[in-house]
Order: structure tokens, then sequence, then C-alpha cells
């Protein structure tokens, strides 16, 4: 009976430090961060050109056009109604939240060259 009665007591004990350092059972989930990625463009197009991305995660791609022997001179997410110019040699960042799964892709302004963006 005395160790039963030890056992008890010493959970009450642990239950009650817990509750007071603010332990919980359930862990406390993290609000997710951006992910990133970076697309250069170059003669021979997107590099790299599938991208992975998580549903609901805001995500970050910096766009950086290498030439000017392509028609690349913008990126255009259909999908998610994204035009953006791209300037020789300048980053250019493409920021948007992917909300649906499945597999999406972004072309170039003259639908030529493409790349293939995987929402997970």
């Amino acid at each position: 009976m005395k160790n039963k009665t030890m056992k008890i007591s010493l959970t009450l004990t642990l239950l009650l430090a817990a509750n007071v350092l603010g332990v919980t059972a359930k862990p406390r989930l993290a609000k997710p961060k951006a992910q990133t990625a970076r697309v250069e463009i170059t003669e021979q197009g997107y590099q790299p050109y599938t991208l992975k991305l998580r549903r609901g995660v805001p995500a970050r791609i910096t766009f950086l056009r290498k030439t000017d022997a392509t028609c690349a001179k913008e990126v255009i997410f259909k999908e998610y109604n994204i035009n953006r110019a791209l300037p020789l040699n300048k980053a250019v960042v493409v920021s948007f939240t992917p909300d649906k799964k499945g597999e999406f892709t972004f072309t170039c302004g003259m639908n030529m060259m493409r790349g293939k963006l995987f929402v997970q």
C-alpha cells in the first residue's frame, strides 16, 4: 500500500510540476516558415525547372535571368494569376502561398519555356 501511495504521490507531483512549468501533453505546432527556392534562367532554360512546395506554407521564389538569348523575359504562374518581368541580371522575388495540391506550370511570356511546380 505504501508503494502505491508513493507512486500516486510522485505522479501527482510530476503533473503539478509540468503544469507549473507550462509543459503540456500536446506538442505546440510551430507556425510554418516561408519556403524558398532559387531559379536561374540560362540558355538551357529554367535551372532547376522543377520545384517542390508544401501547400499552405508561404513561398518565396527568386528568379535570376542570366541571359538575353531566350524569350524568358518574364515568368507567369497562370494558376496563381502571377506575371512578373525578369530584368537581366536582377533578382526578382515571387511571393505567394500555394493553396492547392497538384502539378502546375510556370512559363515565359511566349509559353515556350516551361517549368513545373509540384505542390504537396
